[in-house]
């Protein structure tokens, strides 16, 4: 009989002990209190949710140092000495995913520590801002709609999707980065803004500063100089309406943007160029390290061309971007381990011209051979006009190789995302030359797309391994 009453009020106190101060206030007919703490290098309020019966879940980024991580304690909003805590908050040892009991003045207080692996991401394309009737373009005003939308996604603690990855089912998608991949405005940056993109600029980049979320964009080819216009004009020509001048104010405005987000420190690792070649201009592709996933981000594509500027009486020199290409490789071989996701303006498969984007050719075929010799066809005069064999052996195959080294693939795929097309598109590009290399390719639509208009890919990450699921939403 002693035995059973003993068991009885043992049990009793642990179930006391576990659901929480609310409830446990209310047995003893005291009012509930709270505990609360101050954290090492985090803020309790950002990372502390407490339920209503007064169970605390604290979710602390990915990679928390645990050892000496609570160095003060509160009870309702008063300091308390930690050692008349039981056990003492900042000597007792504490474990991602246990139960720890904390009492205090004969209450019991219940936390449990996570580790935060999630996060998302926002993908839009194509703005093509205050270029409505053409191009599928939107007006900066609805723009700015988009933005402020995607920046409150969660807050209020609604589901915006649902996503079906394990371990993360219940899980409130909340932006922690947006990423715009290309065709900003209209050629040239003519948005209204003299060619600075300041409308699209205040339309997004703006609005994320204000929400202190990370927003990162790359270039389009309306943005930088392709080799033949549409008319069948040469890219770069000499002048101020000449296309290096808007080529010179798109790579400032992005790396303005990029020197923005460094000095915030919101990445693990700040944004580094990689360069190459002959040219004096470069495209300025460039890489970072975001939540332990390495982003590799391409303005236009991987293999645009850098060029010597026009003067008054020589015409634009171009150059092969194998220097750029032959960086992005070592690169790439020296981080090998990382979890990484990749990004262009141009896709790899969506649009039925796609391989002429890949080979600079306009509608009519036109492109610019490079000065200098090439191993990807930069060099190479009389390539057929969309010519998937010659875009898939000269580019596309080399590149496929290159991105394979680097981990977070998602069933053997490395783990892509396009624009351009400016519809909504998912295909895998598989490499002619090695079938098990492998491009998942979702190609983001524009905004001012009628049948998809105000939509965008919500991107699940998981910490350390890369992209988990993709689904397409309206903002």
């Amino acid at each position: 009989m002693q035995r059973k009453r003993l068991l009885r009020t043992v049990f009793l106190i642990a179930l006391l002990c576990a659901i929480g101060t609310s409830t446990w206030a209310r047995l003893r007919g005291g009012e509930p209190s709270t505990m609360t703490f101050t954290l090492n290098g985090v803020t309790y309020a950002d990372v502390a949710e407490t339920d209503s019966k007064g169970f605390t879940t604290v979710t602390l980024p990915a990679g928390t140092d645990l050892s000496g991580l609570i160095t003060a304690v509160q009870v309702d909003g008063a300091t308390v000495t930690a050692s008349q805590v039981t056990p003492n908050p900042t000597t007792t040892n504490i474990n991602y995913g246990e139960l720890k009991v904390f009492t205090y003045n004969n209450k019991a207080y219940g936390f449990r520590f996570m580790e935060d692996v999630w996060f998302c991401a926002v993908f839009i394309s194509d703005c093509h801002t205050n270029q409505e009737g053409t191009h599928d373009g939107t007006s900066a005003a609805n723009l700015t709609t988009i933005m402020n939308n995607i920046c409150a996604m969660g807050n209020n603690g609604t589901k915006k999707v649902n996503f079906t990855t394990e371990g993360a089912t219940s899980l409130v998608p909340k932006t922690n980065i947006i990423f715009c991949l290309g065709d900003v405005d209209q050629d040239k940056g003519d948005d209204g803004s003299n060619g600075t993109h300041t409308n699209f600029l205040n339309a997004t980049a703006e609005v994320a500063k204000t929400a202190g979320i990370p927003f990162i964009f790359i270039a389009g080819n309306h943005d930088l100089s392709p080799d033949y216009w549409e008319d069948g004009s040469k890219g770069v020509t000499y002048g101020t309406t000449g296309g290096s001048n808007a080529d010179d104010e798109t790579i400032s405005a992005i790396k303005t943007n990029n020197n923005y987000w460094n000095s915030q420190g919101v990445f693990d690792e700040s944004i580094q160029y990689f360069t190459g070649g002959s040219g004096e201009w470069q495209p300025s592709h460039f890489t970072f390290k975001f939540k332990d996933v390495r982003f590799y981000c391409a303005n236009n594509y991987w293999f645009q061309k850098p060029y010597n500027k026009p003067g008054i009486l020589s015409s634009t020199t171009y150059y092969a971007p194998d220097g750029i290409i032959s960086a992005l490789n070592t690169f790439v071989e020296n981080h090998t381990s990382e979890a990484s996701v990749w990004m262009q303006h141009y896709p790899w498969l969506a649009g039925s011209d796609c391989n002429r984007w890949w080979l600079d050719q306009n509608g009519s075929g036109n492109y610019i051979t490079a000065s200098n010799s090439s191993n990807y066809g930069s060099s190479t005069s009389g390539i057929a006009y969309n010519d998937a064999t010659s875009a898939n052996t000269l580019k596309k195959d080399p590149l496929s190789a290159i991105m394979m080294k680097a981990a977070g693939k998602t069933d053997g795929k490395v783990q892509h995302f396009s624009g351009h097309y400016h519809r909504f598109d998912n295909q895998t590009y598989t490499s002619t030359v090695e079938s098990t290399n492998q491009v998942h390719d979702y190609t983001v639509a524009a905004n001012g797309n009628t049948s998809q208009a105000n939509n965008a890919y919500v991107v699940l990450f998981k910490r350390g391994e890369g992209v988990k699921e993709v689904i397409q939403t309206q903002f």
